[in-house]
């Protein structure tokens, strides 16, 4: 560990521009850049971003996604943790207000998600271990929560992040435990059933900067539709950072693309946080972001049409991202399009040019 007095005098020596970007924990200012035209305007694809009930009265927030998305996800209120009482019975105020606001704007919904490993809900957790009745229960939600919003959603994350951090095979979890891999097969033709209408996709992360992962990723999705499930798309979450080399967005995309699937950049953002010292300035890091979203657009956009399913960004304003939360410090990543302001952010600007072809 560098001792006190040695960092002071590294820090002293140091640009001001340096110190004021690189001591970990302190907040960034972000870059500014010139007007840009409405997102949706100038896409060939939807754009979309997600969204939360505790933020449908802010009007500053709501002007912006209408100026600029033509797509919302809930952030995490179509989740089991939102839904599913702990006695075993439903709520559905929350979603249905994100619902609502779909549809009182004319906007489409993409609903997330019916299952993650993540989840473990009391009324799940009680009949751990008896699969009957797990079996049963398993049923009954995604049945009765796909149902609920059919001919509302446009399409469903099935499952959500099932394959392992380091790509080695899939997610150990409640339902594994339980119902085997299966359980993944299960919930598609379990949301087909509930919902003939949308789109159901099978989603996950880091799929751009991990090979391994992404591979076992396609061979689940290939072995998905070998069985007769009917899984229609591949989610990308997207959620990148700064120091990702370049080329390997692009190359991600390709490898996606190779199975003909739609392909669904759900969870777009790109954090400028960087631990441990680092001595580039704001600018630098607003232009590394800025062309890490141009590559992802510009990606994208190589698909064939019927493959751009959709682009979302986790969030649009900074302020509002869930790096924000804790542990992360506030404050520190800006890792959106649009500053806390609602201002357009060089991302913003990248984007615009991407969708363009410029």
């Amino acid at each position: 560990m560098t001792s006190p007095l040695t960092r002071r005098a590294l820090i002293a020596a140091l640009p001001a521009a340096a110190v004021a970007s690189g001591c970990k924990g302190h907040a960034q200012a972000p870059v500014q850049t010139a007007p840009v035209p409405p997102l949706k305007a100038v896409a060939q694809f939807p754009v979309g971003t997600c969204i939360s009930t505790g933020k449908l009265g802010d009007p500053a927030l709501v002007g912006l996604v209408l100026r600029n998305v033509t797509q919302v996800t809930a952030e995490w209120e179509m989740k089991m943790e939102a839904i599913l009482r702990d006695d075993g019975g439903f709520d559905f105020t929350r979603p249905d207000a994100i619902a609502a606001f779909a549809g009182q704007h004319g906007l489409r919904l993409h609903a997330h998600t019916l299952v993650w490993y993540a989840q473990k809900a009391p009324a799940f957790q009680r009949i751990d271990g008896n699969k009957p009745a797990l079996t049963g229960a398993y049923r009954n939600y995604i049945q009765a929560v796909a149902g609920r919003y059919r001919g509302r959603a446009v399409s469903w994350d099935v499952v959500n992040e099932a394959v392992k951090d380091d790509g080695d095979g899939y997610r150990e979890c409640l339902w594994s435990r339980n119902l085997g891999i299966d359980y993944i097969p299960d919930a598609f033709h379990l949301a087909r059933a509930a919902d003939d209408q949308a789109l159901l996709f099978l989603n996950d992360y880091n799929l751009e900067s991990n090979p391994k992962k992404r591979r076992t990723f396609l061979h689940l999705a290939e072995a998905l539709l070998k069985s007769g499930a009917p899984l229609q798309g591949l989610g990308t979450q997207t959620h990148l950072d700064i120091n990702l080399q370049p080329g390997m967005v692009t190359t991600a995309m390709r490898d996606l693309a190779s199975l003909g699937l739609p392909i669904h950049v759900s969870e777009l953002d790109v954090s400028t946080r960087v631990r441990g010292l680092d001595l580039s300035s704001p600018q630098e890091r607003a232009d590394r972001q800025a062309r890490l979203v141009h590559e992802v657009v510009e990606a994208f956009m190589s698909l064939p049409p019927q493959q751009r399913f959709a682009i979302t960004t986790w969030g649009l304003r900074d302020s509002d991202s869930w790096l924000q939360l804790a542990p992360n410090p506030p404050g520190v990543d800006l890792p959106l399009l649009f500053d806390k302001a609602g201002r357009p952010k060089e991302a913003a600007a990248a984007f615009v040019a991407a969708a363009t072809g410029r």
